[in-house]
């Protein structure tokens, strides 16, 4: 997995654009558009992919763990994974994945 943070900071996107679910999941309010997901997480929220994805924080502060280390973030920063396997985004935030990015 290779995590790089993305100069530019994050990409914002209008929460009513995602359909959310009524229980929560990890303990986090969880929105779906797509392969998209808009998480409003209060600890730590664990995902699973392949290819290549761009984490966009959105409120918060806290770090994402991975295999091979941890990194923090902030409000407004964004990260491109590729090849991210499972890996956790940490802390009290609210947060975007986008998947399958080019």
């Amino acid at each position: 997995m290779e995590l790089i943070k993305i100069a530019g900071g994050a990409r914002t996107e209008d929460k009513s654009a995602f359909v959310f679910s009524e229980k929560k999941v990890q303990g986090a309010e969880l929105g779906k558009r797509g392969d998209d997901l808009y998480a409003v997480s209060p600890r730590r929220f664990k995902l699973f992919s392949e290819g290549k994805e761009r984490v966009n924080i959105l409120e918060g502060s806290g770090y994402i763990k991975w295999k091979r280390g941890e990194i923090p973030f902030c409000a407004g920063d964004a990260f491109e994974a590729d090849g991210a396997g499972e890996y956790e985004v940490n802390g009290n935030c609210t947060f975007i994945v986008q998947r399958q990015i080019t």
